[in-house]
């Protein structure tokens, strides 16, 4: 048997594996994948942004609610201009300005898809709204019911067209 024989078993090489496969240039559909991504996560970001800025007079009203909730009840009468002004950084002036009794109290349930305001919490608001001097005469279980309520209310309005906050 000769050795030169290019047939001869005895002239057979290993099999050379070829090398890994590189991570980086990467396939173009990769980088497809990164700018949809990049751009879903930027879309994101400047919706969340703009729901942050809008909510911007909601985080300043519920700061206050938690001052009055922690103040005396000194501080309980200052409530109802509380409640008037978050409506009004929402809603149009000719929409909220002249409500009172009923209509607001049906105004701010309607506003979040509660009942509380017309089922009580409505004549509390309007009791405070019309005490004269600082001192209350609200219980300390209906004050309470009250503050839950309009941090409730805080919390859960929404603006009818969908536009608002």
């Amino acid at each position: 048997m000769n050795i030169n024989d290019n047939t001869s078993l005895q002239n057979l090489n290993d099999i050379v594996a070829p090398g890994a496969v590189p991570w980086w240039p990467l396939a173009p559909a990769w980088y497809v994948v990164a700018a949809l991504i990049g751009g879903a996560l930027l879309v994101l970001t400047v919706v969340w942004l703009r729901r942050w800025q809008r909510n911007r007079y909601r985080r300043h009203a519920l700061l206050e609610l938690s001052a009055i909730r922690a103040g005396s009840a000194g501080a309980l009468p200052l409530l109802p201009a509380l409640l008037k002004r978050t409506a009004l950084a929402v809603w149009p002036r000719e929409t909220v300005a002249a409500l009172s009794g009923a209509g607001w109290h049906r105004f701010l349930d309607d506003s979040a898809k509660m009942n509380q305001f017309c089922s009580g919490a409505g004549e509390l608001l309007d009791q405070l709204a019309y005490e004269s001097g600082s001192t209350t005469t609200l219980a300390a279980a209906e004050q309470s019911r009250l503050l839950d309520t309009a941090e409730l209310w805080l919390k859960h309005h929404r603006h009818p067209t969908g536009a608002g906050p």
